[in-house]
């Protein structure tokens, strides 16, 4: 459980354009929605599982995650109604990261919610701490399809499609979601399999043998999503991506990075995409602030498992962090989507 987690890939707002572009409706409940949907895609045979959160009127909490694990999560009412206060709401899709888990990240997924956006996290399969496949993580293109496949799974859904604004549809990625986001996004990967190899030498279980079985004929293909308006990055990967291919990229694009990312250095990956996508928004975090701060808070579990993680960190309460992030993803996307 320690090594899975430890692997988990993972500017400035105005605060005036915050204030006039935020949405009408605040939501205050003391429990935001939630439920597990499972698709599968039978083209690949490839099962997607989706946890949507969404605003309700409904009191009751059926389902909260206690303190016993790692990650503090907010509170949420399983399998309720979605509230009638709008007729329908924005949608943001979201993309976690390297051996991450869909549920990595509810402390945005919360936020967003009580502003008013329905939040559907996809869980990329084999990719995930629980269930690792490490052949998966060279065929990132396969995370991409997820989304796509994810998003028309719920347009056609009978539970959401009507309260699903179509036109208003964004989306989060953390570290390698964020290299998914940049495909969504009509970046092509160049010399895909040539980077994987440079990469093989660090993956733990792959014999050459099964790496020279994989299929990388998708991996260089344009997975531009046009239904996604704008797209968040936090801490993104880049590896598949060169600078000039990057230029390609159309939609907006929002990120949130930090220069002291001691996973994904800065000038390797975050610049990046500042000197050639020009981010229509940007925040750089300084203070050594940790490529993991973006994660969910620890329980004190979860910190005595992540110690080694955290050890070199300034702090550990990422609270504060989550604050300035959530302030300017919800900036971000009532601009972009309103």
């Amino acid at each position: 459980m320690i090594w899975t987690i430890f692997f988990c890939l993972f500017g400035v707002a105005n605060p005036f354009a915050m204030q006039k572009h935020q949405t009408e409706v605040v939501f205050t409940n003391d429990a935001i929605g939630v439920q597990t949907l499972n698709f599968y895609d039978e083209k690949r045979e490839r099962p997607v599982i989706v946890e949507l959160w969404y605003p309700t009127d409904e009191q009751n909490v059926l389902y909260e995650v206690n303190g016993d694990g790692v990650w503090i999560h907010p509170k949420e009412a399983r399998n309720v109604t979605i509230s009638n206060q709008k007729k329908r709401y924005p949608l943001i899709l979201m993309s976690h990261g390297h051996r991450g888990d869909r549920r990595e990240r509810t402390w945005l997924a919360e936020a967003l919610v009580r502003h008013g956006y329905v939040v559907a996290s996809v869980e990329h399969c084999g990719n995930v701490w629980y269930q690792y496949n490490p052949l998966s993580s060279f065929c990132f293109w396969d995370r991409a399809k997820d989304i796509s496949f994810a998003l028309t799974c719920l347009l056609e859904s009978t539970e959401v499609k009507n309260q699903i604004d179509h036109q208003k549809i964004g989306f989060v990625g953390y570290s390698m979601g964020g290299m998914t986001g940049l495909a969504l996004a009509g970046a092509q990967a160049k010399f895909a399999k040539e980077i994987a190899k440079m990469q093989l030498k660090l993956a733990e279980g792959v014999s050459q043998e099964a790496f020279d079985k994989l299929d990388f004929s998708d991996a260089e293909k344009n997975y531009l999503e046009p239904r996604i308006r704008s797209i968040l990055l936090i801490c993104p990967a880049t590896f598949a991506y060169q600078g000039e291919n990057l230029k390609q990229i159309k939609t907006p694009i929002g990120l949130i990075a930090s220069v002291d990312d001691e996973v994904l250095p800065h000038k390797d990956h975050a610049l990046k995409i500042i000197q050639n996508i020009h981010p229509f928004k940007i925040k750089l975090l300084k203070n050594k602030t940790s490529h993991y701060a973006f994660l969910n808070q620890m329980t004190k579990k979860g910190y005595t498992i992540l110690q080694k993680a955290v050890e070199n960190q300034t702090s550990v309460n990422w609270a504060p962090i989550h604050k300035d992030a959530t302030q300017f993803a919800i900036s971000f996307f009532n601009e972009t989507l309103n």
